[in-house]
């Protein structure tokens, strides 16, 4: 097994406290020592590194009125700061184009999504074009850290493309080459979303029990990810994961039965793009609860098929599932899931992997991506 050393150990020990201000701000020192594991010298001095880089805000606690004559360090709050850094999400999983930029603690600056129609090339650099001029002032006054950069499907770093069957004009284009060019040298980082989706688990996947978790998406496709002993799956063809490539007993593919628009046509919904058709769908929702929840048990019992499948080749202690659709109902899809699973695989004796929704709030590929992008700040960091 390979052995740690202290750099490595101190570096794994930043990242465990930059998760826990980022989940769950603010924190005294003590209480990131008991959340981590750390003593709190070793806290103190790893906060003492992170304020010296400028990322962090520590403010004093408020005290109760009984303590306030107390003698004593008083503490201290500590929080991520907003200001003076930045991170970039690139999303070209869609045919929407869309980024984002983050303070160093999330928080959004700006965004864009662009609707303009055409060709995808011209598009894309427009947009590109786009970025560029938006965050010029900005970043007068941030330092950029990183860009994050999501694909629709795996990415090959020595060819720097992209392979995927919905943007198939995206395969011909050099991801990173093209965002030099127009956005300048920044650190790039490229995946394909569902991968970067998982790793906004990291703190289950550390858990004795999580020894394999997968993550479905189920979204404008379908795709899922799989991460052993805090390992990512990526496979001889990097597609490792990719239930909705799997295919009924009819030859249908998983992700034409289950994607969004395969979702919104059930209900006779129509749109022009993803946005109007989430939209679209939250309005049948509401008007039409009973079909919607009809059609949507019978999706939860598609993707059941589905998972059964993925149960037996990859056998996950727990799955979670971000489906977009889902949520009006979400609770009732994922128990018809769980159902679906326990009757197909009755027979065989077999233990069930926990069922989870992922969290609301900032998207799964967001915080991953993010979570990539601070691990690499922190290696870089100790260089």
């Amino acid at each position: 097994m390979k052995q740690l050393d202290q750099t490595s150990i101190r570096k794994q020990n930043v990242r465990k406290i930059l998760e826990l201000l980022t989940l769950n701000p603010p924190r005294t020192r003590q209480s990131l020592a008991e959340a981590t594991g750390l003593s709190l010298m070793t806290v103190t001095n790893l906060v003492d590194q992170l304020k010296e880089r400028q990322v962090l805000d520590i403010l004093p606690a408020p005290r109760p009125a009984s303590e306030r004559r107390a003698s004593g360090r008083k503490a201290e709050l500590i929080s991520l700061r907003s200001g003076g850094h930045a991170w970039m999400i690139i999303d070209l999983s869609g045919r929407n184009f869309r980024y984002s930029l983050l303070g160093f603690d999330l928080s959004l600056i700006m965004e864009k999504t662009c609707t303009a129609q055409g060709e995808y090339l011209v598009r894309l650099r427009a947009f590109l074009d786009d970025i560029r001029q938006d965050v010029a002032g900005e970043l007068k006054k941030r330092t950029l850290l990183g860009v994050s950069v999501v694909t629709p499907g795996p990415y090959e770093i020595a060819s720097d493309t992209v392979y995927n069957q919905r943007l198939p004009e995206l395969n011909a284009i050099r991801i990173k080459e093209e965002l030099r060019s127009a956005l300048g040298d920044y650190d790039y980082y490229v995946d394909e979303d569902v991968k970067f989706a998982v790793r906004a688990f990291a703190s289950l996947i550390e858990q004795e029990q999580c020894e394999l978790l997968y993550y479905l998406f189920i979204g404008e496709g379908v795709g899922g990810a799989a991460v052993h002993s805090g390992n990512m799956l990526r496979g001889h063809n990097a597609t490792a994961g990719d239930a909705g490539q799997l295919t009924t007993p009819d030859g249908a593919t998983y992700e034409s039965l289950l994607s969004l628009s395969a979702f919104a046509a059930s209900l006779g919904v129509s749109a022009q793009d993803s946005k109007e058709m989430t939209a679209g769908l939250a309005q049948a929702a509401q008007a039409q609860p009973v079909a919607y929840l009809t059609a949507l048990l019978q999706a939860a019992d598609t993707a059941g098929d589905m998972l059964h499948n993925v149960l037996w080749v990859l056998d996950p202690s727990h799955i979670i599932i971000d489906c977009r659709y889902a949520r009006p109902f979400e609770d009732a899809f994922l128990r018809r899931i769980s159902e679906k699973l326990s009757m197909r695989t009755a027979s065989a004796g077999r233990k069930l992997p926990m069922i989870v929704a992922a969290p609301k709030g900032i998207s799964s590929v967001t915080r991953g991506a993010v979570q990539v992008l601070q691990r690499e700040w922190v290696e870089r960091m100790y260089e």
